[in-house]
């Protein structure tokens, strides 16, 4: 055959025939490894192609790139793939394509359909990702597919990718790989040499369940084992949560991503045994190539695969060794001489790993609220200019500083470390009272002014926010889009200058006002400090329920949006809006509420999405309100804590004394004001990184397009000073690629794997880790009857079904009476209360969110209850002692 090469034709030197890829089976099929059967459509296939289909004038039209504008080279992109679309492949190629496709793969099998470009795979240059490939194609498809690869190689973004990085477009050829699909239940990527340390002894395995798309895409979050080459131990590994996997379809060809069984989504998805073997099979790959390689692997039927090998283009060719403790600013920025702590709050509020560019958009805000804080306390400077940590992504606080500020009795909550004697203030008892004197003056000050100060602020805050908010970043230049974000950051930096101290305030009122009840009217289990803190006025997170009930309301008034709600997707639900009267009522309801509501997101980082960019997650709230007793309407609720507050107002005073009504009016009223505010700003918080959002989104669009991304993902692994060295060419693209790499193959570690306190480097458990994939965590079911102790948030008790919810992406399966049971929460879960029966948190106090929401609505809520997503299970039940903190399973 003359367009046809079977792979044990060809080997690493028929790259000018067969593309990068195409060569790298051959070779891998030549030397033994296990491939998958397949043929490569020559590179002269498509030569004869091109010619017939008369692109060579339109193809001379690139040879002088730097002649041409963008929007030029945008047009002739489109036309050159259109024209080899339309045009049919000559017969004698099309023969020998199908013939091939009958002998190798077999008449009625599957395969997948791969782009080999001739300069692709290459240690110089990696154009992975550049061109298209296709899954689980019959016969039929397949020269439609062969086409939409060649028509790949000519994207606008493809285009642009040569441009910057100085190919010749005429010298690019594109071989079509065609390959027996594997139909695998567990598949993953493998580095020979660990791509996050440069270490030769180290590799890493990374998989999930089901097709190797699922990795690919970013989907999902993989399983990733360290291991040790020279004597195959397991050097670290951490299971992930894998919610989907990719499977094939029952019809059609591609992939389709569905939910995995319960049982299967912490279970590691490789044993011991196949780490080993695919360890050896690693190593086999590198031995054979003689450099670092990157491979893509399956295993089906007790078998592995491997279905692509190429080189490591990314690492630092200067760092055979480096020191584990990674010195990248994005994953360690912190000073070890000082001490680091995520309690205190942190850790409710910040316990999912922030992005690289979320973090170094939130980093800056922290800090700027540090500086605030410090300097309204002490009238200094803060003596470290890192107030704010990132470790692994998770946020930490200075705690040398913090403590110097706190005397001993507000460093309670920090004492229950382990080793809390070498961490604690070493102070004089004269240096502890001026401490506690000054404090105290600084305190009162503050509870003076901060809410003042807020408040004044807000109105020009929120003109600016409106302003930004009219631009159209679509049509702002790429240097106007990075001026956008700063300009936009500056605002968040000064709403942050009060947020700091104003959860602190609200923390030391909040203590106070329950240390006065219990010691005067005996109100131990908080029941009526609770009820004197909620059904606050003008509370913006009650709001924005209500506002979502009357979203529920007229989905549940309607039973065609009813049942199109129930039985689509949220896609196909919001496609299909506009075919009905009633529909296209909700539409508009539905974008007014986006408009109001919409700035909402979860744990303050701009990689994850915001209500408006994904109503879907607004849809899974509606969906689980609809399961709700029509009597527990939200604003009615309200109404009713708010006489409930009124009524134990009266009942309180009418207990005490004169001097204590005067201590008890003054301390309320403080409280109530910093309790407000302390729900309200996260309502306002949000607003510049919404809008921070939006122009990193058609940054990161238009990044891929020019080619200088391969996914618009990939700028989330950028800090924003990277971002703007790399636009003003201060930094090179390689570099950013190199950080890119590494960054996504970094180790992955669990919150509770790391120190709530420290000093040096942080020392990870890996207990946490090493229960997650040896079952060890205790189970709910190993002790009938035995409690499960944790903070009592909010009285009462209710016994029910447990429903574990991870992310925004399980809201839909939350039903009215369910007890939620989550790592944690925050303002965006708040109309999940509404319909839960009560709330077990793995992390939070009193006055997290969780808690003061249970209080709100009046359910019972035990928090800091340790791997309560790990011990429970859904449908299982349970009883919710909120007055004892404790949980007793069935």
């Amino acid at each position: 055959m003359m367009f046809i090469k079977e792979f044990g034709q060809i080997d690493i030197n028929s790259i000018q025939e067969v593309g990068g890829k195409g060569a790298n089976l051959g070779e891998m099929a030549q030397a033994g490894l296990p491939v998958p059967p397949g043929y490569c459509i020559t590179a002269e296939a498509y030569r004869q192609f091109v010619s017939r289909a008369g692109l060579a004038e339109l193809l001379a039209q690139l040879a002088e790139p730097s002649t041409m504008k963008n929007e030029d080279i945008d047009l002739l992109a489109q036309e050159i793939s259109q024209r080899i679309l339309e045009t049919p492949l000559p017969e004698e190629v099309a023969q020998e394509i199908v013939q091939a496709f009958s002998q190798i793969i077999g008449h009625e099998s599957l395969a997948a359909v791969r782009s080999s470009a001739t300069a692709e795979d290459l240690p110089e240059a990696s154009f992975a990702g550049q061109q298209e490939s296709y899954l689980n194609l019959p016969l039929s498809e397949l020269i439609n597919h062969i086409k939409q690869c060649w028509a790949s190689l000519w994207t606008e973004r493809a285009i642009h990718y040569r441009i910057n990085n100085g190919f010749d477009q005429r010298q690019v050829f594109l071989a079509v790989v065609v390959q027996q699909m594997v139909d695998s239940e567990v598949s993953g990527v493998a580095f020979s040499v660990n791509p996050m340390n440069a270490k030769g002894n180290e590799m890493v395995i990374e998989s999930v369940w089901g097709l190797g798309e699922g990795i690919v895409s970013g989907k999902v979050t993989p399983d990733h084992y360290v291991i040790n080459k020279q004597n195959d131990p397991l050097i670290r590994y951490v299971i992930a949560d894998k919610e989907k996997m990719a499977v094939r379809p029952l019809n059609g060809s591609g992939t389709l991503f569905v939910e995995v069984a319960e049982d299967q989504r912490q279970r590691s998805s490789l044993s011991q045994k196949d780490i080993l073997e695919l360890t050896e099979l690693i190593k086999r790959i590198e031995e054979h190539y003689q450099f670092p390689q990157d491979i893509e692997w399956a295993k089906a039927g007790n078998r592995y695969y491997i279905l692509q090998a190429r080189p490591i283009t990314t690492l630092d060719k200067t760092a055979d060794q480096v020191d584990d403790h990674i010195g990248e600013s994005e994953f360690f920025n912190f000073d070890p001489e000082l001490e680091w702590t995520n309690l205190g709050g942190v850790k409710e509020r910040y316990n999912k790993p922030s992005s690289v560019l979320g973090w170094s958009i939130l980093e800056p805000c922290d800090t700027e609220g540090g500086l605030y804080a410090y300097r309204s306390i002490s009238k200094k400077e803060l003596p470290s200019p890192i107030f704010a940590a990132n470790i692994y992504g998770y946020l930490y606080l200075n705690f040398t500083s913090l403590k110097s500020l706190q005397p001993q009795k507000m460093l309670e909550p920090y004492s229950s470390v382990p080793d809390w004697q070498q961490f604690a203030p070493q102070r004089t008892w004269f240096q502890e009272l001026t401490l506690t004197i000054g404090s105290l003056k600084a305190g009162n000050k503050l509870i003076k002014s901060l809410a003042k100060e807020f408040y004044a602020m807000l109105p020009g805050y929120l003109d600016k926010i409106d302003k930004y908010k009219k631009t159209d970043v679509t049509s702002l230049t790429m240097p106007e889009l990075l001026d956008y974000i700063k300009n936009n950051l500056e605002l968040a930096k000064q709403f942050f200058q009060l947020q700091l101290p104003s959860l602190s305030v609200t923390e030391a009122l909040y203590n106070m006002l329950t240390a006065f009840m219990k010691k005067w009217l005996g109100d131990e289990d908080l029941a009526l400090s609770s009820k004197l803190v909620s059904g606050l006025l003008d509370n913006l997170t009650v709001r924005t329920n209500n506002k979502l009930w009357e979203l529920t309301e007229t989905v549940g008034s309607s039973s065609h949006l009813r049942e199109l709600l129930a039985q689509r997707t949220a896609p196909e639900f919001l496609s299909r809006l506009d075919d009905s009267i009633e529909g296209k009522a909700f539409k508009a309801q539905l974008t007014d509420f986006l408009g109001d509501y919409g700035h909402l997101n979860v744990n303050m980082d701009i990689a994850e999405d915001f209500w408006w960019e994904n109503p879907e997650i607004v849809l899974a709230m509606v969906k689980g309100s609809l399961t709700a007793d029509k009597r527990i309407n939200p604003e009615k609720r309200e109404q009713q804590k708010q006489k409930e507050r009124a009524e134990t107002e009266v009942l309180v005073r009418s207990k005490l004394n004169f001097v204590q009504r005067a201590i008890f009016a003054k301390l309320l009223k403080s409280t109530q004001s910093y309790m407000l505010l302390r729900d309200n700003r996260h309502f306002y918080v949000t607003m510049p990184f919404s809008l921070i959002k939006k122009a990193v989104i058609t940054l990161a669009e238009r990044l891929t397009v020019q080619g200088y991304l391969l996914d618009p993902r990939d700028i989330y692994y950028l800090t924003l000073a990277e971002l703007e060295g790399l636009l003003s060419h201060k930094l090179a693209w390689s570099q950013g690629y190199e950080k890119i790499n590494r960054r996504k193959a970094a180790p992955r570690v669990a919150l509770d794997d790391l120190p709530s306190l420290f000093k040096g480097w942080p020392q990870l458990s890996g207990d946490a880790t090493t229960a997650r994939q040896t079952g060890s965590v205790p189970s709910a079911n190993s002790g009938q009857g035995s409690a499960f102790k944790g903070v009592a948030g909010s009285p009462g008790q209710v016994h029910g079904q447990v429903k574990i919810i991870r992310s925004p992406a399980d809201f839909s399966r939350f039903q009215a009476g369910d007890i939620l049971v989550a790592e944690n929460t925050d303002p965006a879960w708040t109309p999940l209360f509404s319909i839960a029966s009560a709330v077990v948190t793995e992390h939070g106090g009193l006055l997290s969110h969780g808690a003061i929401v249970a209080r709100e609505y009046g359910i019972p809520a035990v928090l800091g209850v340790q791997n309560a997503t790990k011990i429970f299970r859904n449908g299982q039940s349970i009883t919710v002692d909120g007055k004892k903190g404790a949980v007793y399973p069935e």
